[in-house]
């Protein structure tokens, strides 16, 4: 696999690393079963494209003020399985 967050979160959970519930490593588990599906394919170029252009917004209160949206890793996964698999 790639070094990249999304599927770092769910090779974390799945070994433990990062601590979650039962429905959270199922779901981690399911994608790494659905990435070696035939019917489906799996487009990162989508998921970067869609992790990038929300990099791009910028906080607009508070002690983050001006600076821009930096995602974790649960949420980059979040966004590989809604707009990730074709």
């Amino acid at each position: 696999m790639c070094d990249k967050p999304y599927y770092q979160y769910a090779s974390d959970v799945i070994s433990g690393k990062v601590i979650a519930g039962e429905s959270i490593r199922l779901s981690c588990k399911r994608f790494n079963t659905d990435l070696k599906r035939e019917d489906l394919v799996f487009r990162e170029d989508k998921v970067d494209r869609a992790i990038a252009f929300i990099s791009t917004f910028k906080h607009f209160t508070g002690k983050h003020s001006g600076s821009n949206f930096i995602l974790e890793g649960w949420q980059t996964f979040l966004i590989a399985n809604i707009v990730g698999f074709y």
